[in-house]
């Protein structure tokens, strides 16, 4: 496959957690991938599966209480952080962006302020995708005025909770040797405008791991440059094998798993995307035919929430090769490491 890799535009395994990288991590802030070192993120990962196999305590969290702040819908990120917090032992409690006085025009500061006062750690969903860069800078700020930890459950910019689940997922999937399994990171239709922070997060954390993965997606959709620039000098060091294309067909050829994702633009304004994604709707949607180009077993992922016909058909999204509940399972896991690494 003719692609361009980062220079044109450490490989390792994951082992059980080491405690100077889990003890860097105390009271820090999660909500970008590229604040961490490769080290701190592989002892997450080793975390999260042992916890996941039942080898750590349950109640390393009893008492705590984590305060969630979503202004935008969540299905998977809001209940595996409930889920999460109660089954270490503490309390989640949702606060719903229309119930608070923020409705009212309460600033935000002054909100992350208060709740830091009530709660252990902030967990953040902030964005809107017409004024792309504001929901990370709502973030940034909050954590600035909160004395506790505060996550990114999804902004304009990053995903780092969702992203390193699907690491996981890939790592239980491959085994230690995942790093070199090829991964499709690509767009796909959808009638909705999304935050590209999937793609930012994966690429950020396949830099800093040493993995192998091509990104696909039509010309006028490309990811942020911070993020390509980042990508190219963490690449280098970390030894990652990162392309991209814009040929889906092309894409898919050889590749060991599949991922569908829809983004906004970043260059075109609301109406030139919405013409553009409906004149190539049609070239955008994974189907069977780009699941028997990809490597014999290969998988097919998707963060969720999609409408089958869109961005994937029913036949593949249904089918043997997805591992998307997979996927939504190892939110949990994740989370569950990432609120004892803070706390």
């Amino acid at each position: 496959m003719a692609g361009l890799t980062l220079d044109d535009v450490a490989r390792a395994t994951v082992t059980e957690a080491a405690e100077e990288p889990i003890a860097r991590l105390r009271n820090r802030d999660f909500i970008n991938l590229m604040d961490f070192t490769a080290d701190e993120l592989e002892s997450l990962l080793a975390l999260a599966l042992s916890m996941k196999r039942g080898d750590r305590r349950s109640d390393v969290l009893a008492g705590r209480f984590i305060g969630l702040l979503f202004t935008l819908p969540s299905t998977r990120t809001r209940i595996s952080f409930q889920a999460a917090a109660h089954q270490l032992g503490a309390h989640a409690e949702h606060c719903g962006g229309s119930e608070l006085q923020i409705a009212n025009h309460e600033s935000l500061v002054d909100t992350a302020a208060v709740m830091a006062r009530y709660f252990d750690a902030i967990v953040v969903r902030m964005y809107d995708m017409d004024a792309y860069g504001e929901g990370r800078r709502n973030l940034v700020a909050m954590a600035a005025k909160a004395a506790v930890p505060l996550i990114n459950a999804l902004d304009d910019k990053d995903h780092p909770c969702q992203v390193m689940s699907d690491i996981l997922t890939l790592r239980e999937k491959f085994g230690p040797g995942y790093k070199r399994r090829k991964l499709l990171m690509t767009w796909g239709y959808s009638r909705r405008l999304k935050s590209p922070g999937v793609l930012h997060s994966m690429l950020t954390a396949a830099a800093l791991l040493g993995m192998d993965v091509r990104f696909a997606h039509p010309e006028g959709y490309e990811l942020d440059g911070e993020y390509l620039e980042f990508a190219r000098t963490a690449a280098r060091k970390s030894g990652a094998d990162i392309e991209f294309c814009n040929d889906l067909r092309e894409a898919s050829e050889g590749v060991d798993a599949i991922y569908v994702k829809n983004w906004k633009s970043l260059s075109m304004s609301r109406e030139e995307d919405e013409r553009l994604r409906a004149s190539i709707r049609d070239q955008w949607c994974i189907g069977a035919e780009h699941m028997r180009l990809a490597n014999p077993a290969a998988y097919y992922m998707d963060c969720m929430p999609f409408i089958r016909g869109e961005q994937v058909t029913a036949e593949v999204a249904d089918g043997e090769s997805s591992i998307i509940y997979d996927q939504a399972e190892n939110r949990l896991h994740f989370q569950k490491a990432l609120l004892a690494s803070l706390l």
